[in-house]
């Protein structure tokens, strides 16, 4: 429990990882969205083995480094930066990596390891439960009486996330991509409050796990609850 309170804290806080070279302090950042999605591309150019990297993931990331050091040294170049203007600057990220070239292979193979495994997300969706609630919302779409209700959209990472944190927050697009980091964003999305009407057909259809509130519509004392649920 302690250790995710911490992990929670550091998330909160936007808490960096720092480290010198030469005397001179440097962070790793967390990744925004923006910045995932550059790091993105440029780790499918690694070629990693999945099986070593679950069976010896250190020692995978010391292969990684030696024999794609070019791309390792950018990908750190990017997660040193911070802003959105700063990462677009192609002087910069050379002189960054000019500066982690210089880095001991194996001090290098840890800040890398580093970068590309952050388990906060899913520590978080396991820790809080929201796997279940993931899975029970999936039944419940399955399931639920869809009679002339259409929908459309929700098919990108635009509609599905971006659109989602502009509309329910009042954000810039900018701010979502570059200005927020992502695991933040990302619990926003998964553990935001929602609650769903459903028939006891559609509740016994559905095969319902543990997890989220039941509310008993019999009762009279939950029903100013329950219009609250409907005006919203």
């Amino acid at each position: 429990m302690e250790k995710i309170s911490q992990k929670i804290s550091d998330v909160l806080g936007d808490v960096p990882v720092r480290f010198e070279v030469d005397g001179k302090e440097y962070c790793i950042y967390p990744p925004t969205l923006g910045r995932e999605l550059i790091l993105g591309s440029l780790k499918k150019q690694l070629n990693i083995d999945p099986e070593r990297a679950k069976n010896e993931p250190f020692e995978e990331v010391i292969k990684l480094c030696e024999g794609n050091k070019h791309v390792v040294l950018r990908i750190l170049a990017y997660s040193t930066i911070r802003s959105k203007r700063d990462i677009f600057n192609e002087d910069l990220l050379k002189e960054r990596e000019s500066v982690l070239n210089n880095v001991d292979i194996k001090d290098l193979a840890t800040l890398f390891f580093t970068v590309i495994t952050n388990t906060d997300l899913q520590d978080f969706i396991k820790h809080f439960g929201l796997d279940r609630e993931i899975e029970n919302r999936r039944k419940i779409a399955k399931v639920r009486n869809k009679d002339h209700v259409v929908t459309f959209g929700g098919n990108s990472i635009f509609g599905g996330l971006i659109d989602f944190a502009c509309a329910r927050y009042g954000w810039t697009m900018d701010y979502v991509v570059w200005g927020i980091n992502l695991t933040s964003l990302q619990m926003l999305f998964y553990d935001h409050t929602d609650s769903v009407c459903l028939t006891k057909e559609e509740w016994k259809a559905a095969h319902l796990k543990e997890g989220g509130a039941v509310i008993n519509a019999d009762d009279p004392a939950n029903m100013k609850l329950i219009k609250s649920i409907f005006k919203d």
